[in-house]
């Protein structure tokens, strides 16, 4: 089972480490699933992600939750603004 320290150890390890670098990732267990959630920068660092997280958290379903910022920046507005 991994515990909480070791989760917000692997947060801080995808924050420093250069392959993935991503500040806004969370992790959080329940049972043998561990659910990562938050928001990455590209495709490409989505994968880079789960898979650390994978070979971290051995014995465990990673469940893939990320949002990617990518897909979201060349949306249009969904709704219209009134300028006064």
């Amino acid at each position: 089972m991994t515990d909480d320290y070791h989760l917000k150890d692997i947060e801080r390890r995808l924050a420093e480490e250069g392959e993935t670098a991503e500040l806004g990732v969370h992790l959080d267990q329940r049972g043998d699933r561990v659910f990562v959630t938050g928001q990455v920068a590209s495709e490409a660092s989505r994968r880079a992600v789960i898979d650390r997280v994978t070979a971290l958290c051995p014995g465990h379903e990673v469940v893939d939750q990320l949002t990617c910022a990518e897909r979201t920046l060349g949306d249009p507005p969904t709704t219209s603004e009134d300028l006064r």
